[in-house]
């Protein structure tokens, strides 16, 4: 089968497109066709080895790949069926054992889901991940229905996907951020509404002037960075903020002030510290809005599996507007 391979973490440059054998599968373990390997920010960070320093390090030489989404060949002693459309991510994958980025690729039972039928395959790559680490953040949050929400980074799929499930389970207003004035617009296209631009006003100005004056009970934040800092400035009181993530920085200077001041706190959360019945529970609840037509992952654009490293470099660099996957 086809696949790419890297021996080293220093950059798109390593990755080889080369041929490897099919793989087998054992114990719960389900073959997948893939069909739309995702390209996420994880890649990024394991290709160029730019993960946490308390990660263990990656098991090389790897098929990088950290989701994707697919077509079951053979399920195995598992409930799915051959012929299944389905999703998958979890921490190992590219990292620790064989990704997405092949034509064939062996994932545990547990880490998969069949794909919603209005939800197409490339959406679907990342939507495996983006959904549940949304929706069990909002439930660690207190969410609820007539709660006001802040997920910062729309555009990214994790930002489109909390404001997105915000709305579907009840939120009274959701709110959200974008670092220009064409993601603000690109956003409203989209159809997302209270977008606040930070190139023209604050998050907190931004917040405060759309919500009668008041801050929000939620904050989800997979940005990171200086933008947790002054996102948790809009929290109202006894507000709750949700660290998910850290594409714009691994370091905050937050004014504790801010979070004294409302009674306010702050929180830690990954999708991957979930257990099974978590994961399954995230994926149920995304099936549902899905196929009530309540919740759609926004799709940028794919680009063929022979142009994985532009891909990547795609993914990284442009600042794209939904999620990027491959084509096979």
């Amino acid at each position: 089968m086809r696949a790419w391979l890297i021996e080293g973490q220093t950059g798109p440059q390593d990755l080889r497109l080369v041929e490897l054998d099919k793989p087998t599968i054992s114990g719960t373990e389900v073959l997948v066709r893939v069909t739309a390997p995702g390209v996420v920010p994880f890649d990024w960070a394991v290709i160029n080895d730019e993960n946490e320093s308390t990660f263990p390090p990656a098991t090389l030489p790897i098929v990088p790949g950290n989701q994707g989404a697919g077509i079951v060949e053979d399920p195995g002693s598992s409930s799915f069926n051959a012929g299944d459309r389905v999703m998958f991510g979890a921490f190992p994958y590219g990292f620790m054992r064989q990704g997405s980025w092949a034509e064939y690729i062996s994932v545990e039972a547990d880490q998969m889901t069949r794909i919603p039928t209005s939800v197409p395959d490339g959406a679907a790559a990342q939507a495996a991940v983006a959904y549940p680490t949304a929706y069990q953040a909002l439930l660690e949050s207190g969410m609820a229905s007539g709660k006001t929400v802040l997920a910062t980074g729309i555009g990214g799929s994790v930002g489109n996907a909390a404001y997105q499930l915000a709305k579907a389970m009840g939120a009274k207003a959701v709110f959200s951020t974008a670092g220009t004035s064409a993601k603000a617009a690109r956003a409203a296209q989209a159809g997302f509404d209270n977008i606040i631009d930070l190139s023209r006003e604050s998050i907190a100005d931004g917040v405060h002037g759309r919500n009668e004056g008041a801050g929000v009970d939620i904050i989800i934040d997979s940005v990171g960075g200086q933008v947790i800092a002054d996102a948790i400035k809009s929290l109202g009181r006894y507000g709750r903020a949700i660290a998910l993530g850290f594409a714009a920085g691994r370091s905050s200077t937050i004014t504790l002030a801010d979070l004294i001041l409302v009674r306010g706190s702050i929180q830690g959360y990954g999708v991957y510290t979930c257990t099974p019945e978590e994961w399954r529970g995230a994926w149920a609840a995304f099936t549902q809005f899905a196929d009530a037509a309540e919740v759609k992952p926004i799709f940028d654009r794919d680009f063929a599996f022979e142009d994985a490293p532009e891909a990547l470099r795609y993914m990284a660099h442009a600042r794209p507007f939904g999620s990027v996957s491959l084509r096979f």
